[in-house]
């Protein structure tokens, strides 16, 4: 079914000739008055409005507040004439998508009409996702159409019925308590408790008492006994959220909650039985833990029954045009605003972001944005990271999305070397080619001999 375009131009003739110039894409409707062009929104739903500048009967800008305010998901496309930009950009800051100035290609209008679309259908299918979960539980949904994210899904729903303990990896902000919301959603354990608790957050000298509470008089001020977070948990699902802090001497308690299902107050002489589904998540590498004395080689097997790992923002940059939507939408109807709208621009400047903190951090600079905007447009120049750092691919990264084979061998050798300190020998060992032929790709590369780790230091290229 084709896409239901209005035009509204006061000149009959402008009308019929954007109708000829499109009508083999689209269902083309055209009126010459803003009062027409009402009573077509009112009769039935357009996908898009395209409409002039100046009109007789209501200016350009009454009539996109109108629509704004009535059909907020049908996207507004102003024509205007030389000399009206400063016009039509106010009538962005109002709601419009864009604006087109005359005299302008049928192709250019084209593709503008093909990204207001898939700026509305996105809106829609964001909107509906949302609708799904549940207003209230908007800020625990996993948005995304990357294949990563599809995958993690699959394996969410696989193993959310199971009883299998979980741990979920990843850096900071990328998400991993989303997952292990949506793992308790889909469980059979959706209407029990879901308690989470932060073991980086709280001292070790009282974070057993928070997992397994007290009894009377077990310690000065114990006044009454007090349930932990497993008694709260019991029947429901736990999230030990940065695990990889937990002291050893807890780390061995846990261990045989996950064993035997019970623990002892503090203070207490008889155990406690529980039934709680486990779900642990970490930043660090517990492996590495493990070989540092840090960590408990035995709990980390019973923690990763089912090994879930939820990969950096940069990593699946083409989820974040779908989280600023979700974002924005989120964060204007939390502070009682509009929905606005961000230029091709500043998704761009997004999406090339480094996103040091992820998910996470995006979030921020959107909730920023919305509560401080002053239009309904915002440009890339509206968002400004703190760290250039976070303006910037890794070089390596910058390689692999847009570098030929000879510069991504060529940034490999250059990291091997930097690694072994200049050693050609070692190098060549590691890479598994002759110390020959390490030097004839040296040699290819303009290299100085002893340069190599210099040359490397350079990890950081602007983008975008």
């Amino acid at each position: 079914m084709k896409r239901k375009l209005l035009i509204v131009d006061d000149i009959p003739e402008v009308t019929e000739f954007l109708m000829d110039a499109l009508r083999s894409d689209y269902d083309v409707t055209g009126v010459t008055t803003a009062a027409d062009a009402i009573r077509r929104l009112e009769r039935g739903s357009y996908d898009l409005v395209i409409t002039d500048m100046a009109m007789p009967d209501m200016s350009g800008e009454e009539l996109t507040e109108r629509i704004r305010t009535q059909w907020p998901d049908t996207p507004v496309l102003v024509v205007t004439a030389y000399g009206s930009i400063e016009s039509a950009t106010r009538l962005m800051r109002l709601g419009a998508y864009d604006y087109i100035e005359k005299p302008f290609a049928i192709d250019k209008l084209k593709h503008t009409i093909a990204k207001a679309l898939e700026y509305r259908a996105l809106r829609r299918e964001n909107r509906t996702l949302q609708a799904q979960i549940g207003a209230d539980r908007q800020t625990k949904v996993l948005v995304g159409n990357s294949v990563v994210v599809q995958h993690i899904r699959e394996k969410i729903k696989l193993v959310a019925r199971t009883s299998a303990t979980i741990l979920i990896t990843g850096e900071s902000g990328v998400g991993k308590e989303v997952v292990a919301h949506e793992i308790h959603r889909l469980s059979d354990r959706a209407d029990k408790p879901f308690i989470a608790i932060n073991c980086a957050s709280i001292p070790a000298t009282l974070l057993e008492n928070e997992l397994f509470g007290h009894e009377k008089g077990a310690f000065t001020g114990a006044i009454r006994s007090e349930p932990g977070k497993f008694e709260l948990a019991n029947h429901g699902t736990i999230l030990l959220d940065e695990i990889g802090e937990m002291e050893h001497t807890i780390q061995a308690k846990l261990l045989r909650v996950i064993q035997e299902g019970e623990f002892d107050r503090v203070g207490g002489s008889r155990p406690v039985k529980v039934d709680v589904r486990i779900i642990a998540t970490t930043n660090r590498n517990l492996r590495d833990e493990i070989r540092k004395g840090r960590f408990r080689e035995d709990l980390y097997y019973r923690l990763n029954v089912v090994p879930l790992e939820i990969p950096p923002l940069r990593e699946r940059r083409e989820d974040i045009p779908l989280l600023i939507d979700h974002f924005v939408e989120m964060f204007s109807r939390k502070n009682g605003k509009d929905p606005i709208r961000l230029t091709d621009a500043a998704v761009t400047r997004l999406c090339n972001a480094y996103w040091k903190g992820n998910v996470r951090q995006l979030q921020n600079v959107i909730e920023r944005a919305v509560i401080l905007r002053s239009g309904m447009t915002l440009d890339a120049d509206y968002f400004q990271f703190e760290n250039e750092r976070d303006e910037q691919m890794s070089k390596v990264e910058h390689t692999f999305r847009f570098g030929s084979i000879r510069e991504m061998e060529k940034l490999m050798i250059l990291n091997r070397l930097k690694e072994h300190n200049d050693n050609r020998t070692r190098s060549a060992e590691s890479l598994q080619i002759s110390v020959r032929t390490l030097r004839n790709k040296l040699h290819e590369y303009n290299v100085p001999p002893r340069g190599a780790a210099r040359r490397a230091e350079d990890f950081a290229v602007p983008v975008g």
